[in-house]
């Protein structure tokens, strides 16, 4: 959710997102994110369900994160094309898995309107983990994302601030 911010400054604040989870209980309890609702696309071309679809979620911005991941179920639906000379054995935080590298393109969420970020190098699972929802495993990582915004982290305050970067000519 956005709680400042405008177009023509180009800093735009975001609050966390609440994620519900699931304690040692069972119980299920709410956990705050640095997530942004964000739309997928494979082109920059506008959206078209044949040829371009896109995909609209909250994606959580992961700084620790080289490049942007996306579940190869989303990957589908956006009907990346995923080249077997990319595979390559990827380890994150559940181990070990195959992925590949492509690229698709990603439009941040901004008070309704949609803000144009670039297209992004992203790594795509070979295949889902059973019983997990996908959703909640798209990151947004730091290639692509953080060469186009300056990005604040405030975890006591629980938002997150954009600033868009104003590139020199040279």
């Amino acid at each position: 959710m956005l709680i400042g911010g405008d177009r023509q400054s180009g800093k735009f604040t975001f609050k966390y997102h609440t994620d519900m989870f699931k304690n040692s209980a069972g119980e299920r309890v709410p956990v705050k994110r640095p997530r942004i609702e964000v739309y997928l696309r494979r082109y920059s071309e506008k959206a078209d369900p044949e040829n371009n679809p896109e995909f609209r979620a909250f994606a959580l911005v992961d700084s620790g994160a080289d490049i942007c991941h996306v579940p190869r179920q989303i990957a589908d639906i956006l009907k990346l094309e995923l080249d077997p000379a990319t595979r390559k054995q990827s380890v994150g935080a559940g181990g070990k898995f195959w992925t590949y590298r492509t690229k698709m393109y990603l439009e941040i969420l901004n008070k309704g309107r949609r803000v144009d970020v670039t297209m992004v190098d992203v790594v795509v699972t070979e295949t889902d983990p059973d019983g997990v929802d996908p959703i909640v495993n798209i990151l947004l990582g730091r290639s692509g994302l953080f060469d186009n915004f300056e990005i604040t982290f405030n975890d006591p305050g629980q938002y997150l601030i954009f600033k868009h970067i104003q590139k020199r000519k040279k």
